[in-house]
């Protein structure tokens, strides 16, 4: 039986040459014209377009390494959870959130108090503050993470980034806050001058986490890991037997992403304290590093046995 070619409309404009098709049976070139009709009629799939992650509204502090800046001032580091306060004062309104700008509701009930403070001003401000609850870190940040009222929170206050000005003028401004109100889970940071190393040994003595430097010329810088505030922190040192070294991802990728090391019985991950030739080092050498120790400094151990804030320093090449 002889083959009768069959027009095929459908497949003009998407690429496919119509006379390869010709001398096929009349059933089989009609069923490559609806199949190929499919594509004729679909819908081109359009790519969702990804909001940009918006960048945190709290400053934020690198360590202290030494270096100062020109004018500055010490105050205490508390160990808590950051918390932005923002008060319409229009609409009597008050909004507590982490760095991040996630809601924390368990700080709403001391909105009257944050409107007192602001009671002799207008529209919208802004203050930066660290709060805590409970008598340490750990109950502090379950407490404050909670949908319940924390009702022992106190909220230290330490910058004002609504105001325009240099530090000096915005520490100025959160001052006089103070003296005109009184409040009872707000706190107003202290500020002295002094050296980093004189201030961590007061403020650590004090129960404080440890010292912040403060370029007291310095704006605010929303969202921006910035020199112009140092913490200076205290740290304890463990060694622990390398178990795994864990490749990376992203711009860690082919190189070490994290190493796990046994500490008593828990299996900690530090990912910090290594440059990229380090990260390289370790994978490459993944091998005939496990089994050996590593050095690390944390900041102190969770009631769980962990370390907080693990950084990783070396390989103990004299420790087996």
């Amino acid at each position: 039986m002889e083959a009768v070619p069959i027009p095929l409309p459908h497949l003009e404009g998407i690429g496919i040459d119509e006379g390869a098709y010709k001398g096929f049976s009349s059933p089989m070139s009609q069923a490559l014209v609806d199949f190929y009709a499919m594509f004729e009629k679909a819908t081109p799939r359009l790519t969702k377009p990804r909001a940009a992650k918006p960048k945190g509204k709290a400053m934020l502090a690198r360590l202290y390494d030494g270096e100062l800046p020109t004018s500055y001032v010490c105050e205490p580091k508390v160990d808590g959870l950051r918390v932005i306060i923002t008060a319409d004062l229009d609409q009597g309104r008050v909004y507590f959130e982490t760095r991040n700008g996630n809601p924390m509701p368990s700080l709403d009930h001391l909105a009257g108090e944050v409107l007192h403070l602001l009671r002799y001003r207008q529209g919208v401000w802004t203050l930066d503050g660290e709060a805590v609850s409970g008598t340490s870190f750990f109950t502090s940040f379950g407490d404050l993470r909670s949908q319940a009222p924390a009702d022992d929170a106190r909220v230290w206050l330490f910058d004002i980034p609504s105001c325009v000005g240099d530090y000096r003028a915005r520490r100025a401004t959160l001052e006089a806050l103070f003296s005109e109100s009184y409040a009872e889970s707000l706190l107003l940071i202290p500020s002295v001058p002094c050296t980093p190393e004189e201030a961590f040994i007061r403020f650590t003595s004090e129960g404080f986490e440890g010292a912040m430097v403060k370029d007291t010329s310095a704006l605010y810088a929303h969202g921006i890991r910035s020199r112009a505030w140092l913490k200076v922190k205290d740290c304890d040192t463990t060694d622990g037997e390398i178990v795994d070294i864990v490749e990376g991802s992203g711009k860690c990728a082919g190189m070490a992403g994290c190493v796990i090391v046994r500490c008593g019985r828990r299996d900690v991950s530090v990912g910090t304290g290594m440059d990229e030739a380090t990260r390289r080092e370790l994978l490459a050498n993944r091998s005939q590093l496990l089994g050996k120790f590593a050095e690390v400094d944390f900041q102190m151990k969770t009631p769980k046995g962990s370390l907080r804030h693990p950084v990783f320093v070396r390989v103990r090449s004299d420790k087996a």
